[in-house]
């Protein structure tokens, strides 16, 4: 990497940090109240209909607004706009199925097994070109705008169940499900398509990299204009969220005009971030971690240290992300302290760096990304029924909040780069696009052994407990049940 490339990249990442610190404040204000304010009051209005119309619709209005979403829709060949829209169809589609389980008390577990055993069914007849991009559709849709808003959804609708112990298990599951969808309904839209269409668009960047004179004008005028080209792109998206909840409140809730001045406030803070997000992203951040990719690739001695690296994108990445800390901390508010935030978070770090070291591996080797996602899902599945159920509902959501913005700004293009120079661009859907589904794949495994390791410690705590009463030749005075 030369000097002014470096520059560039340290530049962006300054302006990233900057605007998702707006933007996660502004979330905070804005996704996360009018989510709670949506879910505490939607189930009161008894009229089930109404419930499931208005969850499809925030399921896709959110969804459309996401920043991960764009941006790895921009590194796609495809119709952008259908892709995204089809993807905000099935989060919205597969929200309703996670609400009517809270309304109904429905089995996450077998939810999960029918769902998932759909959408191998239909990896069967997909095109395998179209398999990576459909996998990471699920995990780009829970991004920085979602998560905070489904979370904060299904918190108020929990709390307004007002129902038993089982409301703790309840809050978690709903991102898990909206993660499920965009990958069924981009399978669906992908049978339509013809993957001979699909030729990937290498990320050239316009900035002159040969000297201190030119890099800066060319650097300046191209931050400046995906900065601009950015405020209209992102007013159009998070726009129908505020007008959606205006009207709901309206009809529905009528809070305060102070409560709504600080939605408003949260909301410019949302888009002040968004903006300045997306074109740092695409200024620098796209075509250098492609760089990287394309340097570590081009050179057979250098793919362990390609693996290394990718590993260390992914450990930097999840402990950078907002999203991620958000979920860790309400594990721990919500199960009462005795999951503890430094735990899930440390055992994410691991899974995200193991999962972005497999990705390199695939691409290295060029073999299908069944070859992870079969095994892979059924052991966690698998998991599921001996597992405490906080676990599963907390893996699987732990799986879609980790495929956060370093994911698809920097971990993807570094797949792409270093696919390019191993086997050239027309390899590029096949090999590199799936990084994310790995993301959101070993999460499900790792927290659910942390869940697995915790029933084993109980156990032999219990174990102990109870040889303390009965000892060799002694009566047996307190008679304990089997198991736990």
């Amino acid at each position: 990497m030369e000097w002014s490339e470096l520059v560039c990249f340290l530049i962006c990442a300054f302006f990233i940090a900057i605007g998702l610190t707006f933007f996660n404040n502004g979330a905070e204000q804005y996704m996360s109240k009018v989510g709670t304010i949506v879910g505490e009051t939607l189930f009161k209005q008894k009229k089930l209909f109404l419930v499931i119309l208005m969850t499809f619709i925030i399921g896709v209005l959110v969804t459309v607004a996401e920043p991960d979403l764009k941006v790895m829709a921009g590194q796609i060949g495809w119709d952008e706009q259908l892709l995204i829209i089809s993807v905000g169809v099935g989060v919205g589609l597969f929200v309703v199925f996670g609400v009517l389980r809270i309304l109904f008390k429905k089995n996450l577990n077998i939810m999960f097994i029918c769902f998932y055993g759909i959408v191998f069914a239909l990896a069967g007849i997909v095109n395998p070109k179209f398999l990576p991009i459909c996998f990471d559709s699920g995990g780009v849709t829970t991004g920085p705008v979602t998560v905070p808003f489904i979370l904060a959804f299904g918190a108020g609708l929990a709390a307004s169940k007002k129902s038993d112990d089982g409301s703790v298990g309840d809050f978690f599951g709903l991102t898990a499900l909206a993660s499920v969808g965009p990958i069924l309904t981009v399978m669906i839209l992908s049978l339509f398509e013809n993957g001979d269409s699909l030729v990937y668009n290498e990320v050239v960047t316009s900035i002159d990299f040969s000297s201190w004179q030119t890099f800066w004008p060319t650097f300046g005028n191209n931050l400046l204009s995906h900065f601009f080209e950015e405020v209209k792109n992102v007013a159009i998206a998070i726009a129908p969220v505020f007008f959606f909840f205006i009207i709901y409140n309206f009809i529905f809730v009528r809070i305060s005009f102070k409560q709504i001045l600080r939605i408003l406030v949260g909301l410019v803070y949302a888009y002040v971030g968004l903006v300045i997000f997306l074109g740092a992203v695409n200024t620098g951040f796209l075509p250098i971690a492609n760089q990287i990719g394309k340097y570590l690739g081009g050179k057979e001695q250098l793919y362990p240290i390609a693996i290394v690296v990718g590993a260390l994108f992914g450990l930097f990445g999840v402990i950078a992300e907002p999203a991620v800390h958000v979920l860790v901390h309400q594990i721990e508010n919500v199960s009462e302290g005795t999951i503890k935030s430094k735990t899930v978070l440390t055992a994410l770090a691991i899974a995200i760096a193991g999962g972005v070291g497999l990705a390199i591996v695939r691409a290295h080797y060029g073999f299908s990304i069944l070859y992870y996602m079969v095994p892979g899902y059924i052991l966690a599945l698998a998991l599921t029924f001996v597992v405490p159920r906080i676990y599963t509902s907390m893996a699987f959501d732990s799986g879609g909040v980790a495929s956060g913005p370093m994911a698809s700004t920097f971990v993807m293009p570094f797949c792409i780069g270093f696919t390019i120079s191993q086997h050239g661009s027309d390899y590029v859907y096949q090999d590199a696009f799936g990084c994310v589904a790995m993301i959101a794949l070993m999460p499900l495994i790792v927290i659910q052994l942390v869940g697995l390791w915790a029933l084993v410690k109980r156990a032999f705590i219990y174990h102990c407990a109870r040889q303390r009463f009965i000892e060799p030749n002694d009566v047996q005075v307190i008679h304990f049940e089997e198991g736990l």
